[in-house]
């Protein structure tokens, strides 16, 4: 059985052809404008047209009215599709409507002769007098005629070519010597004789070239006087009727379509509801064909608004899809690195917005440059960005789209409401930037580029290197060659400003793990207890600006943790409280609870559903009574640690053992002046500024009550300046907070 594709959940794109198949309600319209189309009348003619935008759903709708008309059409009346641009080949518009006319003449002509004059037709290959008066009106306003042996399917009383070459020999075409006029006129006599009536539908009249329009409309003048001819046309006016001055070389091609539309009739734009639900919906069922399950609450939240928000500048259903359909291409090969929510805002914006979505790219990536402290911004650069975002925002209709902190949401450092108060490249709080990493979002500075690079780098490093790694996971023979191995990884990879180890990290996915034996994910697990501090270390020495959060390794160990859960949990908890009692990485470890804590609700106010936790709360409390004992006996504890991030280990600290715990450990270690400043200095917080660079700010409010106050704080600060000890750290102190002020 051949397998299903993600992109098989999404419709394609091509017309509805069923009643089934209609989301958007052409199948109400079609019902009233086939009554208005009978309601014309059999014995007259008239000249219809749709009327509506590309990809408005004009085929959708004729050929749902194609089926009513088929439903409620009168006897002897014939409903004839024709769409030049489909057709294609040699011939005429006008053979290929005529020609099939004359077939159904010739049938009901035939139908009316006697046995004996049918016998007589079939011995001699004939056509009947009025289908040969139509094939020789057909050549007279075509200018030539159709291959015979096209013509001959149609007639089935003239079995092979050479029987109809005689029929339409030169000789007998032209031989009659009638003119064009007369045979207009026998012909309407016959069709109203033989009670014949002819109901023809044009589409897709605003894909002609111009001369192909043209075509069209000798056409219509040619047969639109015909008795019992109803014409209904699919187009778009605006481009049918510049084809038409185009080709005619008219002044004015609106105007001259007028001439032979008699009744139009604008296709109604499918309510905005309808296509942002369709989108939705789309969305969604994708999510469920890649992933196997049903995407949780906060995933159906961040569509919404999404699709809410930006949606709303769907205008036909072919936009719709074309989203869809880019949506389905892509996020089946980068399911492991993207949002989904956010890659259908890039869709979204992609279809409808172009321009915006080529400044989040341009952006995002000056934004990146500026993160990693490679560069920075000029203000030059800043204000011709905020300009070009000022103007892509004015274009939105809706007021939620066009308000900047809408955007906020999905593109990180932006702030102000109107265009007039934008502002670009703003700080983004740790925890935000961890939330962003951890979800994978547009705004990580791990994850963005696989949003616009459309693959991940599964190329970079073999199949084979992984399978490598595992096994050396897997043995305790072989556990130091893996730390070894993957330490050695946190160098250049020489493609991108990403090291081989963010690699490796990225490609550590569910669908890689979930595979794995509890060996394996035990011995990867092991590595990061032991080696997550050193891990840190070496990109700090790497950039001073490094920080966790822009590794994602915390989920990484999700993943291993959970796949050992699931396969052994008294296995995987017995393995997890050992690595937290007894994992070298001490504060690695402590930063990792803190995670844990956040899934489960129980710090901080980002809780998971708990679906998505890792361990249960009875679990999770004991992992953080035994790394609290742990802390409380340890050595290296009873002096001011060095060589980490101290500020890290503080809120670390404060989520696993409570506000007062950590006042007693901050009174603790900041008995000595030396250790007071160094604590103070290491809680000061990382700002990137896009046109100066990287600065470090102390925020009293956020750190004062960890001191028995922001007035105790500043004395102590003023008493061991004033006694002049200490003046480099007093200074950087000072600047830390003066610059808090600023941002």
């Amino acid at each position: 059985m051949k397998e299903k594709h993600p992109t098989d959940t999404v419709m394609p794109d091509r017309p509805v052809s069923h009643p089934d198949e209609d989301r958007y309600g052409f199948r109400h319209v079609a019902q009233q404008l086939a009554r208005s189309v009978m309601g014309v009348g059999r014995e007259g003619c008239a000249v219809i047209g749709i009327e509506g935008s590309w990809g408005s759903g004009k085929t959708s709708l004729l050929n749902l009215l194609r089926n009513e008309l088929e439903e409620e059409r009168e006897d002897n009346t014939f409903v004839l599709s024709i769409s030049p641009w489909l057709d294609g080949g040699n011939n005429s518009t006008v053979e290929s409507l005529l020609i099939p006319v004359a077939a159904i003449i010739a049938r009901e002509e035939e139908r009316r002769l006697s046995p004996i004059q049918r016998r007589s037709l079939k011995k001699k290959k004939q056509l009947t007098e009025t289908a040969g008066n139509v094939l020789r009106y057909t050549q007279a306003t075509a200018r030539h005629l159709a291959p015979a042996a096209e013509i001959a399917a149609l007639f089935p009383g003239i079995p092979n070519t050479n029987g109809l070459l005689k029929a339409l020999s030169e000789a007998d075409l032209k031989g009659r010597g009638k003119t064009t006029a007369e045979l207009r006129t026998e012909i309407a006599e016959k069709i109203v004789a033989l009670d014949l009536s002819f109901i023809v539908l044009l589409d897709d009249l605003d894909r002609l070239e111009p001369a192909q329009a043209i075509e069209v409309i000798r056409l219509v003048k040619s047969v639109a006087d015909f008795p019992r001819f109803r014409y209904l046309m699919c187009y778009d006016r605006a481009v049918l009727a510049q084809a038409i001055q185009n080709g005619l070389g008219v002044a004015d091609g609106d105007l001259y379509l007028q001439k032979i539309v008699q009744i139009s009739f604008s296709l109604p734009r499918p309510e905005a509801f309808d296509l942002r639900r369709e989108f939705h919906a789309g969305a969604v069922s994708l999510y469920q064909s890649v992933n196997g399950t049903e995407p949780d609450q906060s995933i159906i939240s961040d569509l919404s608004l999404v699709t809410d928000t930006y949606g709303a500048s769907l205008k036909t259903p072919r936009e719709v899809q074309l989203a869809l359909s880019g949506l389905a291409f892509r996020y089946s090969g980068i399911r492991d690195y993207v949002y989904l929510p956010d890659l259908c805002f890039l869709q979204l914006i992609h279809i409808t917005h172009n321009a915006l979505y080529n400044w989040i790219e341009e952006y995002l990536t000056e934004r990146a440059v500026v993160e990693s402290g490679d560069g920075s911004v000029s203000e030059e650069e800043k204000r011709t960005l905020t300009e070009e975002l000022g103007a892509c925002l004015a274009r939105f209709k809706s007021s939620q789209a066009k308000s900047a902190t809408s955007l906020r949401r999905l593109i990180p450092g932006i702030s102000g409401y109107n265009v007039e108060n934008l502002s670009l490249f703003g700080q983004i709080p740790d925890e935000e930037k961890a939330e962003m990493t951890t979800k994978r979002r547009l705004g990580s500075g791990a994850y963005w580029r696989y949003y616009f690079a459309f693959s991940s780098p599964q190329n970079v490093l073999p199949p084979d290197y992984f399978n490598h790694l595992f096994d050396m996971a897997s043995s305790a023979e072989t556990y130091s060659a893996l730390a070894e191995e993957l330490l050695s990884r946190i160098n250049s990879n020489g493609i991108s400003s990403r090291t081989w180890f963010e690699h490796i990290l990225s490609q550590l996915t569910w669908p890689m793990i979930n595979t794995r034996s509890e060996n394996d994910c035990a011995g990867m697990l092991t590595f990061f207890f032991h080696f997550g501090d050193e891990i840190i270390a070496r990109y700090r020495q790497r950039n001073r600006w490094f920080s966790p959060h822009d590794l994602d390794i915390k989920r990484v160990v999700d993943r291993f943790l959970k796949q050992m859960l699931d396969a052994n949990r008294d296995k995987a908890i017995e393995l997890l409280l050992s690595l937290t009692v007894k994992g070298e990485s001490l504060f690695w470890i402590a930063d990792y609870i803190r995670h844990l804590l956040w899934q489960n609700g129980l710090a901080g106010n980002r809780v998971l559903p708990e679906q998505e936790r890792i361990l249960t709360n009875e679990e999770l409390e004991q992992v953080r009574s035994h790394f609290y004992k742990r802390i409380n006996g340890d050595k290296r504890m009873s002096q001011l640690p060095v060589g980490i991030s101290l500020r890290s280990f503080v809120w670390a600290w404060r989520d696993i053992a409570g506000e007062e715990a950590l006042k007693a450990w901050i009174t603790q270690h900041s008995a000595s002046d030396e250790d007071f400043l160094t604590l103070v200095l290491s809680l000061r917080n990382h700002i990137i500024s896009s046109s100066h660079g990287h600065y470090l700010v102390l925020d009293l409010s956020d750190v004062g009550y960890m001191f028995g106050g922001d007035e105790l704080l500043l004395n102590k600060l003023e008493r061991i300046e004033a006694e002049g000890k200490f003046p480099a750290q007093i200074e950087e102190i000072r600047d830390a907070i003066e610059l808090s002020k600023s941002f």
